[in-house]
């Protein structure tokens, strides 16, 4: 029997004009350049497809307990805050003050375990991703443990400026992190069933290859939403306050940073997840293929979607209105959530 499980989704209002005024002063604060790829304003282009989130999500997954809706400051016209599933939460109402203001999407979700009202069982969301179908609660918890893949994956470097750079460091602190805590050959002995169980299908080829080398190399990491426990986070940052510390620190994404995904391997690591394969599918909007996404979506061909974007700005307009047409034809009603 699982108890309640929450779900949080950290959201930005890239419109909001004092919000981008105290981005820009920490930018120059912080010596970084405002076109950087990995925090220029194209990452926060406005999609307007918010109210399509919780339509799908009070469609797709009814026995979620709470939704916890993490924001700098700024509401949704559209959303009804008076809804008794939805918490809104202010980045100062859990992020200490030495870590603020930030506009590190690593910061804010590693420290979400200090949301006291927040469920120890929780659903780490983005606003790109979406639920198409429904979803029983034990494709993400079972029995209060969190279910997921362990598929090992090497870590593989990119060239120093490219839009990949800040998410290759922070994917090698991890693991540095984890290998620091844990032997690779006495963990994977001792849940043998759980790394090479064959619900995992041909990812399990993986696994088997690289159990030759004794330190864990990298991890198959599915950009969909996770399950995550806020007990194993909190233990996580009590095990490495000081490298946490430093790295929530980080205003905008550095080289240095430590993201949620260090959470979900120290699970793998101290058996806490029931094996599972991920069903849903990263799709990468080019403009080329966004009218065949368009058509994903319409014809709900994965259960879960993760939106990545690549490509020309100056078509966003024409791009946002097909995608978006297509999730209104599969979730044409209001949800509780908007007003």
């Amino acid at each position: 029997m699982n108890k309640p499980i929450d779900i949080v989704i950290p959201w930005v209002d890239g419109n909001d004009s004092n919000w981008i005024e105290e981005k820009k002063t920490w930018s120059y604060k912080s010596a970084l350049s405002i076109s950087d790829d990995c925090n220029s304003q194209i990452r926060y282009a406005d999609w307007d497809n918010l109210k399509i989130w919780f339509r799908s999500i009070e469609k797709c997954l009814p026995w979620i307990d709470h939704i916890f809706f993490i924001t700098w400051g700024h509401i949704p016209k559209f959303l009804k805050t008076d809804n008794p599933k939805l918490r809104i939460i202010k980045h100062d109402d859990y992020i200490p003050d030495a870590y603020l203001p930030t506009f590190n999407s690593n910061t804010i979700e590693m420290n979400t375990w200090r949301i006291k009202e927040l469920s120890d069982s929780f659903i780490l969301f983005n606003d790109d991703s979406f639920v198409l179908e429904p979803l029983e609660i034990n494709y993400y918890f079972k029995n209060n443990m969190v279910c997921d893949e362990s598929i090992e994956t090497p870590i593989m470097p990119v060239d120093v400026g490219s839009v990949s750079e800040y998410a290759c460091h922070t994917k090698a602190n991890n693991i540095i992190l984890l290998n620091k805590h844990f032997n690779k050959r006495q963990v994977q002995q001792r849940y043998h069933d759980l790394w090479f169980s064959p619900v995992y299908g041909d990812l399990l080829e993986r696994n088997e290859r690289l159990s030759y080398w004794n330190n864990f190399c990298g991890f198959h990491d599915p950009h969909l939403p996770n399950a995550i426990k806020k007990s194993t986070m909190k233990a996580v940052w009590e095990a490495e306050y000081e490298a946490l510390d430093a790295a929530s620190k980080n205003r905008f994404r550095s080289h240095n940073d430590i993201s949620w995904f260090l959470v979900r391997y120290w699970q793998f690591c101290t058996g806490d997840f029931v094996p599972r394969r991920a069903l849903g599918k990263n799709l990468l909007i080019t403009d080329d293929n966004y009218k065949e996404i368009a058509d994903i979506i319409r014809n709900r061909q994965y259960p879960v979607i993760c939106l990545s974007e690549a490509f020309d700005m100056n078509r966003f307009d024409e791009i946002k209105e097909t995608i978006n047409s297509a999730f209104e034809s599969i979730f044409p009603e209001k949800s509780s959530f908007e007003l």
